[in-house]
């Protein structure tokens, strides 16, 4: 048999790469990456692939489809005891049996029912079987009891047949299909409108394997044609696919030949290339409906394993992404970023946003720089993951997200800062330890701009805390002298100061309130307030110590709530 080999290229060939290195893995294939630019493995690996191509996104997903919510349901119903059944109880069974009615009945279900083989139950007869327990206002639990044993045996009769290797075979593959691969592709193969209640895994076979398997035994010598991505020879144009079916990302040659040179669409691809492009799935981790993937296009090695995630205990996009940024440190040498042998090159993070359906995909780079400051501040980061703050009446920050950005895009992080510490006098947000995090991470944002000549203004991070630790001293007096009411209207002022970078007004609120009190007025301050940067800084870390030390939230917590 011959080998296939599969050349890095763009970042979505890439994920493809990546896809299928993670299937043929998954399903104990072996492939050969030890050449930086290829990865190449026995064309016999494509032998029942369609069986290893669901095998590898069921594995993977299983416990985030709806069949496996279903079937859980099981472990709750061995522990109910049927005696003490609560009205807590009853409204648990009733919120499943309305979801499982929901599932059995929709159309995803419906379609998966159609190709399978063991009919011995009716899913779709039996679903009207299954109802909500009603009780009265006259009525307690144990008038109903008759109904909830019932509703339980029919729970427990369908949650067995789902459980049977076929019918979890095709409802498990249906529910990877709309919940993932459809983000990517679709119009194509199981996704093609007129194959829906068709067998997915024949439908894959016949578009994708078939296909592939016949170009590769197919003689090439007098081809004249050349595949559009990797360049491989074509016998006829009638063996090319196109990449219409590449959701946002391929062109309709016969509807969009103006793309083209002298309106001539050669944008035609290899069986082979077909088939990769298939497995960007498998190459992208998604959750939710979001998905990430790092292009790192230093050696295929390094492609594969910093896109390998676990998601046993992950519950966000945003910590899949903190944890490839680790992947990329580990790749090159965590312990001194600064001190690799090798430079890092700037780095594509894609990440997929299908609810955006005009431009589902973000594109960032992060350089070498910027990937030193977010492993530098790795806890930092991993601590504001799930904090969000309200900005409005119904909109919500995601904090995480809102530092990542502005790293991303070499932007400082006052605005935000400012932002925050609005909310925060406004009693509106009580994350002020992340505002004293994002100081220090701004703070080296400012130090790798005055390395490379862009911007000064950094100081030592014991100097925030020093500025932070005189505006604790400053509270204290007015805490001493029974007047915290006027706080409010001090760290307003400062706040307005620092927001529009007036350094007098600024000096004039501390000079007066340091004179209110009677205190000495700290000489550290005119160090610092001939530049704009060191100024927001240490008048930001001031302003945290004057509003007060809390406690660090618990990890997931939303540091926001109205009063």
């Amino acid at each position: 048999m011959a080998k296939i080999k599969l050349e890095k290229s763009d970042w979505l060939y890439n994920a493809g790469i990546v896809g299928i290195c993670n299937i043929l893995k998954y399903n104990e294939c072996d492939y050969d990456d030890s050449n930086i630019n290829y990865v190449e493995f026995e064309s016999e690996c494509l032998g029942n692939f369609e069986e290893k191509y669901f095998n590898y996104f069921i594995g993977t997903y299983e416990k985030f489809t709806s069949w496996y919510r279903l079937i859980s349901f099981e472990d709750y119903m061995d522990n109910l005891d049927l005696n003490i059944i609560s009205s807590k109880d009853l409204k648990y069974i009733n919120k499943y049996i309305e979801n499982l009615k929901n599932k059995l009945k929709s159309n995803s279900y419906k379609s998966a029912y159609l190709v399978i083989n063991d009919k011995e139950l009716d899913l779709v007869k039996k679903e009207k079987e299954i109802k909500k327990i009603k009780i009265t206002k006259k009525q307690n639990i144990n008038d109903v009891m008759v109904d909830i044993k019932k509703q339980i045996e029919i729970i427990k009769e369908i949650i067995e047949y789902l459980k049977r290797d076929e019918i979890k075979r095709y409802i498990l593959a249906k529910n990877i299909i709309y919940d993932v691969i459809q983000k990517f592709w679709e119009k194509v193969s199981f996704l093609n409108q007129k194959s829906n209640n068709k067998d997915m895994y024949e439908e894959f076979k016949r578009y994708f394997l078939d296909s592939t398997k016949t170009y590769l035994n197919s003689d090439k010598e007098k081809a004249k044609y050349y595949c559009f991505t990797c360049g491989r020879k074509v016998s006829s144009l009638k063996e090319t696919f196109g990449l219409a079916w590449i959701n946002k990302i391929g062109v309709d040659m016969s509807r969009k030949s103006s793309h083209f040179w002298n309106m001539n669409g050669d944008a035609y691809i290899c069986p082979i290339c077909n088939l990769v492009y298939s497995c960007v799935p498998a190459g992208f981790t998604t959750l939710n409906g979001r998905g990430i993937f790092i292009n790192e296009n230093s050696s295929i090695k390094n492609l594969i394993r910093i896109n390998k995630h676990s998601l046993d205990t992950t519950t966000s996009i945003d910590e899949l992404e903190e944890e490839s940024y680790f992947n990329i440190a580990d790749s090159i040498g965590q312990v001194s970023i600064d001190k690799s042998e090798r430079e890092t090159e700037n780095i594509q993070i894609i990440k997929l946003n299908s609810e955006n359906e005009r431009r589902p995909y973000t594109f960032n780079i992060i350089s070498k720089e910027k990937l030193n400051i977010i492993c530098k501040h790795r806890n930092m980061l991993k601590s504001m993951i799930k904090i969000h703050a309200k900005v409005g009446t119904n909109e919500y920050i995601n904090i995480y997200r809102e530092v990542l950005d502005r790293i991303y895009k070499g932007k400082n992080l006052f605005d935000l800062i400012s932002k925050l510490s609005y909310l925060k006098l406004d009693g509106k947000f009580n994350g002020l330890q992340f505002i004293e995090m994002m100081l220090k991470i701004n703070n080296n944002l400012l130090e790798r701009g005055e390395e490379i000549g862009m911007v000064s203004g950094s100081i030592n991070d014991k100097a925030i805390y020093s500025f932070k630790c005189r505006g604790a001293e400053l509270r204290k007096g007015y805490e001493n002298r029974k007047a915290l009411n006027k706080l409010g209207g001090v760290s307003y002022r400062l706040l307005n100061s620092l927001k529009t970078k007036n350094v007098s007004r600024f000096m004039d609120t501390i000079i007066n309130s340091y004179m209110y009190l009677n205190m000495e007025i700290p000489t550290s301050f005119i160090n610092v307030l001939n530049d704009k940067n060191k100024f927001q800084t240490i008048g930001y870390a001031f302003l945290v110590g004057l509003q007060g030390e809390e406690k660090f939230k618990k990890s997931g917590e939303e540091v926001n709530n109205d009063k």
